[in-house]
């Protein structure tokens, strides 16, 4: 598989759907827009892009990223106005960052809940279950 670069793509859709240059482009850049937009700000802990593949958010890199910007936070000093600007991104992304780790625990717990719910008491193994037999 040889991978396609932009100028090849853009040239062939261009030619294929026979529209104008500037038109196919826009729209390629707005589509890769929202996805960049949707894969940084987190939006949501999967992302799944048609003929490229899913993207997950793992919960250990993501308790590694919290853990690595709070301690830029409290290592920040605000004390004038250059570095406030700074405290105060890192500030957005680690809330960014927690309201995301806050919607992968919901979703596990919602998960969690439908097996339950499906099949019972899932904590125990089937060993145990044999024993009680």
């Amino acid at each position: 598989m040889n991978p396609k670069k932009p100028k090849s793509l853009l040239e062939n859709l261009h030619l294929d759907l026979d529209l104008d240059k500037h038109l196919v482009l826009d729209i390629i850049d707005f589509y890769w827009l929202n996805v960049r937009k949707s894969i940084t700000q987190v939006t949501y802990p999967r992302i799944g892009i048609e003929n490229l593949g899913a993207f997950e958010l793992k919960m250990k890199s993501l308790d590694n990223t919290i853990n690595k910007y709070q301690n830029a936070l409290n290592k920040a000093d605000n004390s004038n106005f250059k570095k406030y600007s700074k405290y105060l991104a890192i500030k957005n992304r680690l809330e960014v960052l927690e309201s995301s780790k806050s919607v992968i625990l919901e979703e596990k717990n919602r998960k969690k809940q439908i097996k339950t719910d499906r099949y019972g008491d899932i904590t125990r193994g089937m060993e145990e279950e044999r024993k009680d037999s």
